[in-house]
């Protein structure tokens, strides 16, 4: 049996646009911790087993601006706390910040269906509305839920119907797709042409504007110089479709230290490893074109040194193409010595 449990249309203020050295919308990361979040909650009350979700982005309002007309977009800043105690002098600190608001949906997939009837099914839609209000997403505030629904189906038949239901809940809208098999594709196409060829450099192609000149040779001309005119053509990304750079997880640079080994963590009860963020490429893809819900689903899967999310049904992270900082594994003494 299939069952999905679909917040739709969450209204977040202040959520983090930053993800990585990216920015625009929040990393995969928060969307799977908020779920992984919810399931804590609701095993203390229901018999029930979250695994992944679908993120769809129905609005978005980047706070930016423009310093001049030609100038690059620059967050919107504000000094916390905004008021000063009468003690100190000096103004506060500002971190810069990247934030946005957002409408967005979440599919939620139950990989432990929960058994439902009228009563319970109420009941369950009255505890995630709850905790849900008094949670954070991608560190925004949730402001409003437009509805949450438990969908299930036994046979193909009842998929085909929840399906739709599924569109019509989250429509119109633009689901958020792995494409990590393009940054493979592409980067093995570089190699044949240039052995040097990095994965940073195919990961550009897809997230970075490039512009090539077109020279515009005269009659007589045989051959551009320096004098010679040029229209500025940009150039089409290597793949089609609606490409965007994401984050999907974290690669280690150190080893696990146990409890209490590290000064200062926010955790005193789990063992702390130092990571860097993992990118990769993803799409935006109408929801209406979506055909199979399984195959929108981003999951843990974690191997080894990597931390990913995913949405192959059966992946293997340590040989998934990602780009991650490569970085030797240190020690803790060495890391901060590097600094």
């Amino acid at each position: 049996m299939s069952q999905y449990l679909v917040l739709s249309h969450i209204k977040v203020q202040n959520a983090n646009c930053i993800a990585g050295f990216t920015w625009g919308f929040p990393a995969i990361t928060h969307f799977v911790g908020f779920t992984h979040a919810m399931q804590r909650q609701l095993s203390t009350t229901f018999d029930i087993t979250l695994g992944g979700c679908a993120i769809v982005s129905h609005d978005y309002q980047l706070r930016v601006y423009k310093p001049s007309p030609k100038a690059n977009f620059e967050f919107i800043q504000s000094k916390n706390p905004p008021v000063l105690a009468k003690h100190k002098a000096a103004s506060v600190p500002i971190i810069e910040e990247g934030k946005m608001n957002l409408t967005a949906s979440m599919i939620i997939e139950v990989s432990k269906e929960l058994t439902t009837n009228e009563a319970s099914v109420k009941q369950l839609k009255q505890v995630v509305l709850a905790h849900c209000l008094k949670s954070r997403l991608a560190g925004g505030t949730i402001l409003s839920i437009g509805r949450v629904d438990l969908l299930s189906a036994s046979t193909n038949e009842q998929l085909n119907k929840l399906t739709k239901k599924l569109k019509r809940l989250t429509m119109p809208g633009f689901v958020l797709k792995d494409r990590s098999k393009y940054l493979n594709r592409h980067f093995q196409r570089l190699k044949e042409t240039d052995e040097n060829a990095e994965l940073l450099d195919a990961w550009l192609d897809f997230s970075a504007l490039k512009y090539q000149a077109q020279p515009k040779l005269k009659k007589n001309e045989l051959e551009a110089t320096a004098e010679t005119e040029a229209d500025w053509m940009l150039l089409a990304k290597p793949e089609k479709g609606w490409l965007v750079p994401i984050m999907t997880g974290y690669k280690a640079i150190s080893k696990i230290y146990s409890v209490g080994e590290v000064a200062n963590t926010r955790d005193a009860e789990t063992p702390t490893r130092f990571v860097e963020a993992v990118h990769t490429i993803g799409e935006w893809k109408s929801m209406h074109r979506i055909t199979n819900i399984n195959e929108i689903i981003w999951r843990y899967q974690p191997d080894n040194d990597w931390y990913l999310c995913t949405q192959e049904t059966t992946p293997k992270p340590s040989q998934q193409t990602s780009l991650s900082e490569e970085s030797e594994t240190l020690d803790f003494q060495t890391a901060l010595s590097n600094l």
